[in-house]
């Protein structure tokens, strides 16, 4: 846990990584999906996740515009995030927008400012690249992340949609708020 002795860090993934970030997704998933996702999706998740995250890394080239940020506390990864440009998976993005992908948090550290602080991360790095605005999904009955984001100033702009997991309709909004530039710019 992020404590007052070790704070949490932010900093840029490594595929050594790849074992943690998978551990902190399913411990993740697990307490927060549970009755949002059927569970025939989580389960192929969470079944998957080692194995796809040791792909990510493996498969990334070194100019990939997509990050991983890990927030670590005295060695041990606590919590990851993703940035990239704007993926159309379900919508087609803004002109020039940006996205936190994934945002999750090893439920141990929930409440301690470890998910702010990858948060602010994301954000200063989508900005320092140029885009803007900022987007982010999440899943309507996800009502932790929700307010979340909400009390980052980010505002719903596509209120009802869906993501078919299993054959599912899993309901989803989108989140939008504007990316400050860089100092100087």
């Amino acid at each position: 846990m992020a404590t007052a002795d070790a704070p949490a860090s932010v900093r840029q993934a490594v595929a050594a990584d790849a074992d943690a970030i998978a551990d902190v997704g399913i411990r993740s998933w697990e307490a927060t999906y549970r009755g949002i996702v059927p569970d025939a999706a989580l389960g192929e998740w969470m079944d998957g996740n080692h194995q796809a995250w040791h792909d990510a890394f493996a498969n990334r080239p070194p100019d990939s515009p997509g990050r991983v940020w890990v927030a670590d506390v005295d060695g041990r990864v606590v919590g990851y995030a993703t940035t990239t440009p704007a993926k159309d998976n379900w919508l087609p993005p803004p002109e020039g927008a940006g996205e936190i992908t994934n945002l999750y948090l090893d439920p141990a550290v929930i409440g301690q400012g470890v998910g702010r602080l990858l948060y602010d991360h994301s954000v200063a790095d989508l900005g320092a690249r140029g885009f803007d605005p900022l987007l982010v999904w999440a899943f309507r009955d996800n009502h932790r992340a929700v307010a979340f984001y909400e009390r980052m100033g980010l505002a719903i702009d596509v209120p009802d949609h869906a993501w078919v997991l299993a054959g599912v309709p899993c309901p989803i909004v989108r989140f939008r708020g504007a990316l400050a530039p860089p100092a100087g710019r």
